[in-house]
């Protein structure tokens, strides 16, 4: 095994390897959303920790890679509909905010008359934030059999209530990828880790 060339690009892109090598795998065993979730949770929260332009990681891998902490920044603030994470023809991604509890079994507090299609003026910013908060925290949800959603919560406001994103496992499946082509369109240099 080689070592990481770096965990912005290299570790991600090594993540989506497996993914497009053991889904036919995954979904004959019905286990391609377990896979999913298993390299979003590392593809996408190991490096958008390391690079976040208002966090200092102990890597410092935003000073490191600046240019690409720079791209991220400007990424952030464009409208999430429409950008690489969600392009217009994909209708799956919706959004529910005001939630009051996520206790229990998913059937009592799932809100789908709640859920309205994300709103054009939602910027990347505030869905990564989320979906990083649920993958960090494990506010993930499923529903379906066989999975047709993914939920993502988190806890927003003082009033102690909920945002919740719904997706499907394919449209997400999409984000992912869409995150790593970011990642690796940077054009880093060869930095050798510890792997």
């Amino acid at each position: 095994m080689t070592a990481y060339r770096n965990f912005t690009s290299d570790f991600p892109s090594r993540c989506l390897e497996i993914l497009d090598a053991q889904t036919p795998w995954a979904k004959f065993r019905g286990r391609d959303v377990t896979l999913l979730l298993m390299v979003a949770s590392t593809a996408f929260l190991i490096p958008f920790e390391r690079i976040r332009p208002e966090r200092n990681h102990p890597s410092g891998d935003n000073a490191r890679f600046a240019e690409l902490s720079s791209r991220l920044e400007k990424l952030l603030a464009e409208k999430f509909c429409g950008s690489t994470f969600c392009p217009e023809k994909h209708s799956s991604w919706q959004f529910a905010k005001g939630v009051p509890c996520v206790d229990g079994d998913l059937d009592g507090w799932f809100p789908p008359k709640s859920l309205k299609s994300i709103s054009q003026d939602k910027v990347v910013s505030s869905m990564l934030a989320l979906i990083r908060n649920a993958l960090a925290h494990g506010n993930i949800f499923s529903s379906g059999s066989p999975i047709d959603r993914l939920i993502f919560v988190q806890k927003r406001d003082a009033n102690s209530t909920f945002e919740v994103l719904s997706v499907s496992p394919s449209d997400f499946g999409d984000f992912v990828r869409g995150w790593v082509k970011f990642l690796s369109d940077s054009n880093m240099p060869e930095l050798y880790l510890v792997a």
